[in-house]
């Protein structure tokens, strides 16, 4: 690495980052200097770190794919797994290792390119998928010279584990790609929101608009998402003028509309021999704009890294800025000033208070989620039985009831086990829109949710393919597409297929896979008169709702305690906090006079250096956005179609 002009913005940057570091040391806060010294550390690492995210089946995966010229390497169908994210380098061939972080430590494990998506994949396998924390891949690719890309997990998903992981990717990104579709809806809040997150830790931000070949109102389409952006800067802006610094770059970031799927028809006609053809449509899918702003970064790496390290001091800053005004006031001649400072501690103490009543309401809320789940059991069961009970009763003939009878147990399985699939993803949407919301309430992170599922076992010869992922089912009318009526063979596998997919099993707990089973084995044994039937019926449901809602009630239970426990150890945390520093400043002002102006002078030298530092960071972070707005100018527009 090439040292820094001494007069320019790194080494002043350098020099700059060592001075807080200092001041935080000086200040017995060394949590703080370590936390500077974690950022500044990542300074001679000579790969530029891209963060690429987005929402969900915004093309994220296809544009890696497309970039990197495999494009089968990524799954494209599903979501990057929870606790999970993918890091695509430069190496001597094409290889995969997976990280796990174990009881017994980190592992490491290479894997076959065709198994990633086992590993990787919210549709893979759920096994292989434990404790993953990232598959790093590597393959010999000119462009990632000096760049590592990262694909992480959706920042809109279900699973609020997936945002939070996104968001820690954050402290070691030195650049940001976020993606938006045109063929879906404008950017939406949550992304919104996302980005002025992102924005906190990371000053190379740059737009990819995917999917711009099938789409002839694209341009109408980044207009609207540019005016949605510059509206909820405005307005958070106006709310907390101090955001100004960070949010006000968004405006400024660049957009780039690309098309993978033109890239890759390009690269069809090269292999034709199709050269001019292969050009224009290459030209057309704007990957080469995207990938000289990829190497731009690169090139650049030390203005987008210097951001992140100035964001990082700049909050080390605000954090000694307390604990030096609560000296300056202890040693104040004007009792006065430490009061004004304790009424500031009560205050915060009594806003507290108020949180941990607001806490108490909100667990008394919380308990009828439990209540729900019985409800959204009974219905989705009751919508799978009836059909059966009305085909029942067209059955006249008994030949009629000795044909529906052989069909009729594994049926019955296959229908509550698909049910099963959409009463979970039920009762978390429940769970997780109602404890997320109490989290926000106190002023917390949210929580991450996890189904305890465990695989079913196999209850015929017949396995029903499927996926339990923390994510929505397909688009299916259960009634409609789901269950059979007068010939039950002949739906079974059309609505395996359109309900679940084409990876993975269903998972079901043992219990209920334990009466689904009990259920089918009684039924086998019914003697054959309508009665009879409609009674097993009756009995196999009124089981396997019992045992579904018992399971469901046990995970809300856990998933309440888990969030109701974070809530109590933050508020507890932050009393202990307030607690202490009213402490202090009790006990300071009783100290001797001599000890008091000492800390008196020695706070005043620390606000004077905090103001310092603090003009001296943002003027630096203006510096270097301005050098990091220059990186990959003047990329052509694609032609679209």
């Amino acid at each position: 690495m090439t040292t820094p002009d001494p007069t320019g913005p790194v080494a002043r940057l350098l020099r700059y980052a060592n001075e807080v570091h200092a001041l935080a040391g000086q200040c017995g806060r060394q949590d703080l200097a370590e936390v500077l010294a974690a950022c500044a550390g990542r300074w001679k690492d000579e790969c530029t770190d891209i963060v690429v995210a987005g929402a969900q089946k915004r093309g994220k995966s296809r544009l890696l794919n497309t970039l990197v010229g495999h494009p089968d390497l990524l799954p494209v169908d599903a979501d990057v797994a929870t606790n999970c994210f993918l890091s695509l380098r430069r190496g001597p061939r094409l290889a995969a290792v997976v990280h796990r972080s174990t009881d017994s430590g980190p592992l490491q494990t290479p894997i076959t390119i065709e198994s990633i998506p086992d590993y990787a994949s919210m549709r893979g396998d759920a096994g292989k998928r434990r404790d993953v924390v990232s598959v790093d891949i590597t393959l010999d690719n000119p462009l990632l010279d000096g760049l590592r890309l990262l694909d992480t997990p959706g920042v809109d998903s279900l699973t609020v584990g997936h945002r939070q992981v996104t968001v820690a990717m954050l402290q070691r990104a030195d650049a940001l790609l976020f993606a938006l579709s045109a063929q879906d809806q404008p950017v939406l809040r949550h992304e919104l929101e996302f980005l002025a997150e992102a924005a906190e830790r990371v000053q190379a931000i740059v737009f990819v608009l995917t999917k711009v070949e099938d789409s002839t109102n694209w341009r109408n389409l980044q207009e609207e998402n540019k005016s949605r952006l510059r509206t909820f800067v405005t307005e958070a802006i106006a709310a907390d003028p101090a955001r100004a610094a960070t949010l006000a770059p968004l405006l400024e970031a660049p957009w780039i509309p690309v098309s993978a799927k033109l890239a890759e028809a390009a690269e069809a006609k090269r292999r034709e021999g199709r050269e001019e053809r292969a050009n224009t449509l290459r030209a057309r899918s704007g990957m080469d704009a995207l990938e000289r702003h990829l190497r731009a970064f690169a090139e650049g790496r030390e203005s987008a890294r210097g951001a992140t390290v100035v964001a990082a001091a700049l909050s080390v800053l605000g954090s000694l800025t307390t604990s030096a005004k609560d000296d300056v006031a202890a040693g104040s001649d004007d009792d006065g000033d430490v009061a004004a400072r304790l009424a500031e501690v009560d205050a915060d103490l009594a806003a507290l208070a108020e949180l941990s009543a607001r806490r108490r309401a909100g667990m008394v809320a919380n308990t009828f989620i439990g209540r729900e789940v019985g409800g959204i059991v009974g219905a989705r069961v009751a919508e799978i039985r009836q059909p059966y009970e009305n085909t029942i009763a067209t059955l006249k003939k008994q030949a009629q009831i000795d044909q529906y009878m052989a069909e009729l147990p594994v049926s019955v399985q296959r229908s509550l086990e698909a049910a099963w699939s959409q009463i979970v993803y039920d009762v978390e949407r429940l769970a997780r829109t109602t404890l997320d919301a109490f989290a926000r309430d106190l002023g917390l992170d949210p929580v991450e949710l996890t189904a305890d599922r465990q695989a079913m076992p196999n209850l015929s010869q017949v396995q029903v393919k499927g996926d339990m992922a923390a994510e929505a089912p397909e688009s299916v009318d259960i009634i409609r597409d789901v269950l059979p009526s007068a010939s039950i063979g002949l739906s079974l596998g059309g609505f395996a297929t359109a309900l679940l997919g084409p990876v993975g099993f269903i998972l079901v707990a043992p219990a209920i896979g334990a009466a689904i089973f009990m259920g089918r084995r009684s039924m086998e044994k019914v003697q054959r008169s309508q009665a009879a039937i409609r009674g097993a019926l009756r009995d196999q449901f009124a089981v396997v709702t019992r045992e579904m809602t018992l399971d469901l009630e046990r995970m809300v239970a856990t998933w309440r305690v888990s969030v109701e426990q974070a809530a109590d150890d933050t508020l507890a945390r932050r009393r202990r906090e307030l607690e202490t520093r009213r402490a202090e400043l009790k006990s300071a002002s009783a100290r001797s006079a001599a000890d008091r102006l000492k800390a008196r002078k020695s706070g005043q030298e620390r606000i004077a250096a905090i103001g310092t530092l603090t003009t001296r960071g943002h003027e630096l972070r203006k510096e270097l956005a301005g050098a990091v707005a220059a990186l990959g100018t003047e990329q052509p527009v694609p032609a679209g179609t």
